[in-house]
């Protein structure tokens, strides 16, 4: 099996590729508004398509900042949360969801420089 087939997408994960890629040729051509094309694109992929954020231990979460070489102050600026609520996660008091959860996963992955 050559490299480029064992990269190529499986079952639901291949059918949602192929309508995503006709509806991007459909909004080339005209045929689908920039509007249709976000909300068709995104009711068709359904939740199960959007990237997973996986939680962080409190080691990871001072790790991302510490790479960042930024102080506890300084990241939740960036995030906008409180640096009580940040201190709490790297002690492990807290637990980082949601949006937060995410906003750590871009800055471990992309750097700080991601959030200006």
């Amino acid at each position: 099996m050559t490299k480029e087939l064992e990269t190529k997408p499986r079952g639901k994960s291949r059918l949602r590729s192929e309508i995503v890629e006709a509806m991007r040729g459909l909004h080339k051509v005209g045929a689908v508004s920039d509007r249709d094309l976000e909300k068709t694109t995104l009711r068709m992929l359904g939740r199960d398509a959007l990237p997973k954020v996986e939680p962080m231990s409190p080691a990871e979460i001072a790790a991302v900042r510490e790479r960042a070489g930024v102080s506890q102050a300084v990241l939740a600026g960036f995030m906008n949360v409180a640096v009580n609520t940040l201190s709490q996660w790297e002690r492990g008091e807290r637990q980082p969801t949601g949006a937060a959860l995410k906003l750590l996963n871009v800055v471990k992955h992309n750097g700080l420089d991601a959030l200006r």
